[in-house]
């Protein structure tokens, strides 16, 4: 019997990771396994400012965008500049971290608890962890696609392929670790 919406385990991303599933065109498959996903004003603005506002008016209800309260925007502040500061951030200004950090803070609403986070950059995904948060990046997305039987190995390859040559930063060698895995995954 298939999941039914309300099933299915709730997803919260960030502007990168949203970025590649635009790329890749994989909105309609994350949402087969995810639902909707959730995701800050601020990481919208962030897609718009790299053009992606029309993916986003085709996305339509399928991204539910979240306003922080006073509270919650302090809290993200904070957040962004223990990224900006950690040792694996290329980028030591905490603005260019709000968005990841906004993720981070609506991850930790009650209603979002057990969430699954996307986030790809590494400092990011550091402090995530750092405060108890389940975090995947699009590539696990990708894998999960694979484990249940939606995509296969070299559509996984492809989609990451299509991030890469579009500007994403994923190197060769980390695709085909992510390659192999998936092989393993359709055995």
């Amino acid at each position: 019997m298939p999941e039914t919406k309300a099933s299915l385990p709730i997803l919260i991303s960030n502007t990168g990771p949203l970025i590649s599933i635009f790329q890749s065109e994989s909105l309609e498959l994350v949402t087969t396994l995810f639902g909707v996903i959730h995701t800050t004003a601020t990481c919208i603005a962030e897609l718009r400012r790299h053009d992606w506002g029309e993916a986003m008016a085709q996305a339509g209800p399928r991204i539910i965008s979240h306003q922080l309260t006073d509270d919650e925007a302090a809290l993200a502040r904070k957040l962004a500049e223990r990224i900006a500061a950690h040792p694996a951030s290329k980028n030591p200004d905490p603005d260019h971290h709000l968005g990841k950090a906004e993720a981070m803070v609506l991850a930790q609403r009650p209603e979002f608890i057990g969430a699954v986070l996307l986030l790809d950059e590494r400092a990011a995904r550091a402090v995530a962890k750092e405060i108890g948060l389940t975090i995947s990046g699009f590539a696990g997305v990708l894998l999960l696609a694979v484990e249940e039987g939606l995509l296969t190995a070299e559509e996984l390859h492809e989609r990451l392929e299509s991030c890469r040559r579009q500007g994403t930063h994923y190197s060769k060698a980390f695709i085909e670790q992510i390659y192999l895995k998936a092989k393993g995954e359709e055995s």
